[in-house]
């Protein structure tokens, strides 16, 4: 049955592979008023970016450009053309202080991580935040209560929110919200004539079936550049099946020395153009699929970030154009495939990946054993729809693992050895073992369950359940689960959420005093606070991450370090060094203060309704961490301190 199944899929990649059946693939580039917006920075002086649309950042793809400020705060920024505001907003992190502009043409333009707003904008902010005594405040003045002629100063530039630097981001946005490439506008202050780089490619298998140099893991090559600037690698790569190209590459930009996100990709082997990919445009509903389109595991282990070079199963981004195989390449026969990958940019600059791929004998000779060697470990893991066990150093005339399913007992042969490993595959959609036996050692593989994508699932296990939305999973998911004392561990961290789910268990030892435990994400000796709910001897979090977690408590209050505390400014730090800063608030005289917040340092500093009126009173400050501990601090106001700065007059 096996031999069966391997030849159906030999025939079906070789009829997708050389049938000549093809999609068009590369899009056509959407029409650009040239000339209708103004660069917001500096308009009709040379700028350069720190970062471009699609760069590759944490949980999402970089939107819009981030245009540099000569390394400082307070340049003018300008409306890059006429329109009202739509929406304004202070924000802890993201995009700090930001501005949304609605045009005539039906786009959006974002400025985000502004120091201020123009004077009668930044007067309706401060208004509505007194009025709802937050400093953080999303607006939506009414369309024309704010308007701006292009060319007018909306803002200053800063470093607020999210910001690692002083910088302003500047988006455009189409009717629908998703976002474009403001290079495709014509904006002559920016200039590229650079071309891309390639890092490392990787390939991997993509079925059960599949196998690169012999093997069913993941192979990494760093491509080698060529004197004409192409890259080569240098070695023929053995490969069969249905294989898919990961790759890790940026763009550069002249004079600058940032890294950029790739515009297009486009792969042809044999001629034959089978992949496609444009970052041209994308929704903003869609941003968290980015982590479904990179090397995820890879990228959480702190690995580089390799964009998948192929359709991945769940994916709902509109930027690819591909074959039947959507960008996979199946390696069918035992003849030398050419590769090509072409990278480039905005602006049409280019480079070049040459590489061959030989296909391999997909049938393999099992080596032979005159004596039985127990193995000195067995390790089980799960990989998209399969589950891989190696034992190390395994030895047995009739080499074979026992996978035990609800106590049933499968025999199966090692599907190939690799050095000192042998590993044995396991289609799971056709079943799941729940322990392996290999020569005397036995191992939990901690399989519970199938959750599709699309469905709302509960799974129960003895002390500890998860609930999946319809919205929770990218692909099918093989659920793994195990607890100790008061850890939990779903799956990996290696395996990415599309949206959240819930995660309820209770400890082994249960806390007596609950108020000040919560749950905390476990990664590499670092906690870092999730939250959770006691319902009894249970608490139940949600969460968009898998991976290990902790109940633990922290009664440790956040810190306060007040600078200044006068009649003229309250200035300070505030931090938490387990649970992270919740909440604050400041009094003085009984009245609420607005009290500025940059994350970034724990700094904080109070802006006056009026900055006519002197603070009077008692000032109560009282800040909040995750975990509930409060620190509270009450003072008089003293008067501020005037630094006499002693001046010789110099005479001619």
């Amino acid at each position: 049955m096996l031999i069966y199944f391997r030849t159906f899929v030999r025939v079906f990649l070789l009829f997708v592979g050389f049938s000549g059946i093809t999609l068009p693939l590369h899009a056509q580039k959407l029409s650009y008023p040239q000339g209708y917006y103004q660069f917001p920075i500096m308009p009709g002086l040379p700028n350069s970016l720190a970062g471009g649309l699609g760069d590759l950042r944490t949980n999402h793809f970089h939107a819009g450009v981030d245009i540099r400020t000569q390394q400082k705060e307070g340049l003018s920024v300008y409306a890059a053309a006429e329109g009202y505001v739509y929406k304004v907003a202070v924000q802890r992190s993201g995009y700090g202080n930001v501005i949304y502009l609605r045009h005539p043409n039906g786009q959006t333009t974002l400025y985000g991580h502004l120091l201020t707003f123009s004077s009668k904008l930044a007067a309706y902010v401060r208004e509505e935040q007194y009025k709802k005594q937050s400093f953080e405040i999303d607006l939506f003045p009414e369309p024309g209560q704010f308007t701006f002629r292009k060319g007018e100063v909306i803002a200053l530039s800063g470093n607020t929110g999210g910001s690692a630097g002083p910088h302003l981001h500047f988006e455009i946005r189409d009717s629908k919200d998703s976002f474009l490439n403001p290079l495709f506008f014509g904006f002559k202050e920016i200039k590229d004539v650079a071309p891309p780089k390639f890092v490392n490619m990787a390939i991997r298998p993509m079925d059960i079936n599949a196998r690169v140099n012999g093997q069913f893991d993941r192979q990494v090559y760093t491509p080698v550049k060529q004197k004409d600037g192409s890259y080569r690698i240098g070695q023929t790569i053995s490969a069969t099946g249905l294989i898919g190209l990961d790759l890790a590459a940026y763009d550069q930009m002249t004079g600058t020395g940032f890294r950029y996100g790739l515009q297009c990709i486009e792969i042809k082997m044999d001629g034959r153009e089978v992949f496609s990919y444009n970052m041209e445009i994308f929704p903003n509903a869609a941003t968290r699929d980015y982590n479904n389109l990179i090397d995820y595991e890879t990228e959480q282990n702190g690995g580089q970030r390799f964009l998948k070079c192929y359709v991945p199963d769940g994916n709902t981004f509109d930027l690819y154009k591909t074959d039947l195989l959507k960008g996979k390449l199946a390696i069918s026969d035992t003849l030398i495939h050419e590769v090509k990958i072409r990278i480039s940019d905005s602006y049409e600059n280019f480079t070049e990946l040459i590489f061959e791929i030989k296909g391999e004998n997909a049938e393999t000779e099992l080596p032979v054993f005159d004596h039985e060697v127990n193995p000195e470990w067995v390790d089980t893991d799960v990989r998209e729809n399969t589950l891989v066990v190696k034992a190390k150093n395994y030895r047995s005339p009739v080499p074979h693992a026992t996978l035990f399913v609800q106590g049933k007992a499968v025999k199966v042969e090692p599907d190939f050895f690799e050095k000192e490993h042998a590993v044995f595959l396991t289609d799971l959609r056709k079943f799941m073992p729940d322990s392996v036996q290999i020569g005397k050692t036995v191992v939990n593989t901690y399989l519970r369950t199938q959750i599709f994508a699309g469905n709302k699932a509960l799974y129960k296990g003895q002390n500890w359940s998860v609930e999946f939305k319809p919205t929770s999973l990218f692909d099918t998911l093989f659920v793994t689960g195990r607890q100790h004392l008061n850890f939990i561990t779903i799956n990996h961290k290696g395996i990415a959420l599309k949206d959240g789910i819930t995660i309820s268990f209770v400890p082994e030892k249960v806390p007596e005093n609950k108020e000040h435990v919560h749950v905390y994400k476990y990664v590499n000796g670092d906690y870092r606070f999730v939250g959770g709910v006691w319902n009894g001897d249970e608490i139940k979090f949600e969460t968009r991450e898998l991976g290990t977690f902790v109940a633990m408590q922290d009664t440790i209050p956040p810190r306060i370090n007040l600078l200044e505390h006068s009649s003229t400014r309250i200035r300070g730090y505030i931090s938490d060094a387990t649970s992270g800063i919740s909440h604050y608030r400041a009094k003085i005289g009984g009245e609420w203060v607005l009290m500025n917040f940059d994350s970034k340092r724990g700094y904080i500093w109070s802006e006056k309704i009026d900055v006519t009126k002197p603070f009077e009173g008692e000032l109560e400050l009282e800040v909040t961490d995750g975990a509930g501990n409060t620190t509270i601090l009450q003072t008089e106001l003293k008067e501020p301190v005037v630094k006499k700065v002693n001046s010789k007059r110099k005479h001619k």
